[in-house]
This record gives structure tokens, C-alpha cells and sequence, in this order.
């Protein structure tokens, strides 16, 4: 064996590196495949709804939405879809989402109600949009409930090509990932890095194997579940209190039984999450948190991730590059040329299918120290148990100024709180 190919075989620490750098990001590279493959069925269905199209209902609950909730219900009203109602639910809401309610219901009598749930009025121990989402779906009268987000864009047909899958598959819930909205260059930066995030630590995609009763995702910005479903399992009262309530239910469904799928929807509805530095981070340490059930292990992990797998590369590409000088640094600079190279195609790719820039991927350190500070801060709120949400502040679940939960004999009955209907 010669000395030049003695210079070429890997020492232990470069083994080491290989493994920990650019064969971590092959493994997730398959598993970022194999679950873009399980989620990606409703875009190649084409499927025809009913001859007899079952009813849906949608709901949309909305706090303090302000002007922003009338492009959502203008949007909900303008789906194809042939046998539809819409239950506008305010909830609590101290600005003029409620009038806005009003005035859209009153002008589509026929599609459009507006429910009310005055200021004050929730039940101890429940959070907000699952006290609204349970009390609305009792006036529902669908086969199907739709709910909705009121910050969602969705397109005419999404409600038609959803259904017509779910029917034809016989599914009894079906959720679609939206498309992400990035107005700015910090939301474009993190937002998708974020999104790839809670679906690997989610494990999202497992949500479509029947076999695995207990991993389940959704997204309540779209979430479809069959009523009987619903009510069997108790509804958004068996998720009360959960800060994730729409992958608790989903879960929820998953272990009863009932057939569940998580797709792909970027075409079918949009979202634009956060739009300052405080929602976004508020925003993910809420889901990171909640997806995880405060067991911050798989947090942990993803930040080991991001700064082993992800930042390392630099490091040793600037390692390489320094040992290439003094002529002993050929498997360093090709290891580290390899592994920035193999990441940042990847990060491209991921940036281009959330609707992004693919050069947004050169600008990963940025993105990663960011990400990596809502990972400590997602772990805050894992062991704090204190979120920040949608203008409340809650402790382990319940907002911090409520009233103790209610003990068995007390309990609110499963009607809820009392709404007003216009």
C-alpha cells in the first residue's frame, strides 16, 4: 500500500465525522422521501365527489381576528363544493370580528351563521378555540365537519378534492399541510424550517400507517373528520385541554380506530403563520411543546441535529481548507465539501417545495442559530409548562388567571357554554 493511498483512507475521527456530518443527512434525506411519498397521494387522486354529495359544515373559530377574518369566510364561501354550510364561531373576540360575522351572515342567509361566545365565558379547564370548536359542532349538521382556521386561504376546490378522497378511501379524517405564506425574508429564512422540523419530530408522515395506532399528526388549519367519527370519540371535549388540540384529536381517532391520513395540501389552501418575532416564537415553542406532550427528548434530539449534523459542516469545511495549505487536509476538505454540498441541495429542495427561494439554503447558519433559539425556547415551555398564545397566557395548559379546573361533579356539561346565534 502506498503513502498517498495511506492519505486517503479515513481516520477514526474523520469515520466519526462522516457518520455524525453527511451520513446523517443521507438518512434523513430517505426519510425526508419516503414520507414526501406517503403524503403526497391526494395530489395524484382524481377522485369524483358523491352523485349524492354527503353535507359538510364547516367551522371557522376566530379571536380578535379583526378585518383579517373576512378574506377567510369570503374565501370558505366561494368553495365549489355543492352541499355546504358555514358556522362562523367569535370567540370571545373583543374587536369587530364579531360584526364582521354578522354582517357577512346576513348577507349569505342561506350558507353563513354567526355564533358568539361572549367574553368571559369559558368553562375552567378548557382552552378557547376547543370550548368554541364544541359548542359551535353541536348546532352542526353535516355528515362531514370542516374546520377551518380563520388566517386560512383556501382555494375553491380544496374542500371538494379532500371529500372526494376521504369518501372514496373510506377514511374518516383527513388533514392537509397549507402552503406557507412568507411576506419577508426572516419568515421565508425560518418558516420552513421550522415546518420540516415538527413534521420530523412529529413523525408526520407515520400518520397514513394504519399499523401504528399511536403516531398521529393534523393540522386544524384544515382538518376534515367524518361527525359520527367526531362524536364517538367525544369531540374537541376529549382535547380540551391540549395546546396541540388538533394532533391530540387526531391521535385520539388514530388509537380508536378510525381511519386517519395526513396529506400534502401546499396547492390547496395557504397560511401565513406569524408575522413578528414574538408570534413565531411564541407560535413554535406552543406546537414543539404540544406536539411532544412536554417531553422534551425529541427537541433535544432535532437541536443535536442542527448543531452536530448541520452546523459541524462549516467548521470542518474551514478545518479542510486550513489542513489543504499545510497539504494534509485532502479527506477533511472532501468530507466537509461533501457534507455542505449534500445539505445544501437538501435545504434548497425543502425551501423550493415550501414555495421559497432555493438560495435561501445558503444562508443556513442564520436560519439554524435561529431555529436552534425556538428549540430553547420550546423547551422553556416543556418544562415551564407556560405558553403564550393568540393574546393569552397559559400555565400547563389553562390560561394563567383561570379559575381552578372543576372537579367530576361540577364539571360543565358536554353542552358547554351557552352562545348567542345570529
Amino acid at each position: 500500500m502506498t503513502a498517498a493511498t495511506l492519505s486517503l483512507a479515513p481516520t477514526l475521527p474523520q469515520a466519526a465525522y462522516f457518520l455524525i456530518g453527511p451520513g446523517a443527512w443521507l438518512v434523513f434525506a430517505m426519510g425526508m422521501l419516503i414520507a414526501w411519498h406517503r403524503m403526497q397521494r391526494l395530489r395524484r387522486s382524481n377522485h369524483a365527489i358523491p352523485t349524492v354529495p354527503p353535507p359538510v359544515t364547516v367551522l371557522i373559530p376566530a379571536k380578535d381576528e379583526g378585518e383579517g377574518v373576512r378574506e377567510c369566510l369570503d374565501r370558505v364561501l366561494k368553495l365549489d363544493y355543492p352541499n355546504l354550510t358555514i358556522l362562523a364561531i367569535d370567540d370571545r373576540s373583543t374587536d369587530q370580528t364579531g360584526a364582521i360575522m354578522d354582517e357577512l351572515a346576513a348577507a349569505h342567509p342561506d350558507r353563513l351563521s354567526a355564533f358568539h361566545v361572549p367574553p368571559g365565558s369559558l368553562p375552567a379547564g378548557w382552552l378557547g378555540k376547543c370550548n368554541a370548536l364544541h359548542t359551535a359542532s353541536r348546532e352542526a349538521s353535516g355528515e362531514w365537519l370542516l374546520f377551518v382556521d380563520s388566517d386560512v386561504k383556501v382555494e375553491p376546490h380544496s374542500l371538494t378534492k379532500v371529500l372526494s378522497q376521504a369518501v372514496a378511501r373510506e377514511y374518516d379524517a383527513v388533514s392537509i399541510m397549507t402552503r406557507l405564506e412568507c411576506h419577508n425574508f426572516w419568515e421565508a429564512l425560518v418558516l420552513p424550517l421550522c415546518a420540516v422540523s415538527v413534521g420530523t419530530i412529529g413523525v408526520m408522515s407515520v400518520t397514513n400507517n394504519e399499523r401504528r395506532r399511536n403516531t398521529a399528526f393534523a393540522n386544524g388549519q384544515f382538518f376534515l373528520i367524518r361527525r359520527s367519527a367526531y362524536k364517538k370519540v367525544g369531540g374537541h371535549a376529549a382535547v380540551r385541554d391540549n395546546i396541540t388540540e388538533d394532533v391530540a384529536l387526531m391521535r385520539v381517532l388514530k388509537a380508536a380506530g378510525f381511519r386517519t391520513r395526513l396529506y400534502n395540501g401546499q396547492n390547496l389552501a395557504s397560511t401565513r403563520m406569524h408575522t413578528t418575532w414574538r408570534q413565531m416564537f411564541n407560535g413554535w415553542a406552543r406546537i414543539f411543546s404540544g406536539v411532544t406532550e412536554r417531553r422534551p427528548w425529541r427537541i433535544l434530539a432535532a437541536m443535536a441535529f442542527v448543531a452536530f449534523s448541520g452546523l459541524s459542516a462549516y467548521v470542518a469545511l474551514a478545518y479542510g481548507l486550513i489542513a489543504a495549505v499545510r497539504g494534509d487536509g485532502r479527506m477533511w476538505l472532501t468530507l466537509a465539501a461533501s457534507h455542505v454540498a449534500l445539505m445544501t441541495i437538501l435545504l434548497a429542495i425543502i425551501y423550493a417545495l415550501s414555495g421559497n427561494a432555493r438560495r435561501l439554503a445558503l444562508a443556513f447558519p442564520v436560519g439554524a442559530a435561529i431555529l436552534l433559539a425556538i428549540y430553547a425556547y420550546a423547551l422553556r415551555a416543556c418544562y415551564t409548562g407556560r405558553i403564550a398564545w393568540r393574546g393569552t397566557h397559559y400555565v400547563s395548559g389553562a390560561p394563567a388567571d383561570a379559575a381552578p379546573p372543576a372537579t367530576p361533579s361540577s364539571r360543565p356539561g358536554r353542552r358547554g357554554t351557552p352562545v348567542t346565534r345570529t
